[in-house]
């Protein structure tokens, strides 16, 4: 019998998180607004996101996603990672690339902060597909 996948409990949000996500960070000599995913952009890089996804499911069997996680996924991806980290913060994949470790982390963290939703909603439902297919398929049936 499938079971239904709750949501990783998050704190709420505060009202003006929701309405205006954007963060602004230092990165060495500039001033970088990091944003959400836009719609369009989603589709552009469909395949990107769908290898972070596949390997954030085979991550997490309750859709938690830990730094740990995250980072070991990235890490399986730093083409994809990089260029979306690139497309959130509007800047040249090669000032993505220069970044010394500190500055990355924190690009990333915030990229993460800003949008885990999009990625957790694709992650949930990725892992409730994986349970009710069995279900859904039931046994093979033979002729009466």
């Amino acid at each position: 019998m499938a079971r239904k996948i709750k949501r990783p409990d998050t704190p709420p949000a505060d009202d003006l998180t929701v309405l205006q996500p954007n963060r602004v960070l230092p990165l060495g000599d500039r001033t970088v607004t990091v944003r959400e995913l836009r719609f369009f952009e989603s589709l552009r890089l469909h395949s990107q996101i769908a290898a972070l996804v596949a390997d954030l499911v085979e991550q997490t069997d309750d859709g938690n996603i830990d730094l740990g996680r995250l980072h070991r996924v990235c890490a399986q991806h730093p083409d994809a990672t990089v260029e979306l980290l690139a497309q959130v913060s509007d800047q040249p994949v090669e000032l993505v690339h220069s970044l010394n470790a500190a500055q990355g982390d924190l690009l990333l963290l915030t990229f993460w902060a800003i949008n885990a939703d999009f990625f957790l909603q694709r992650v949930i439902a990725a892992l409730e597909l994986r349970r009710t297919a069995p279900a859904a398929t039931g046994p093979a049936s033979s002729p009466p």
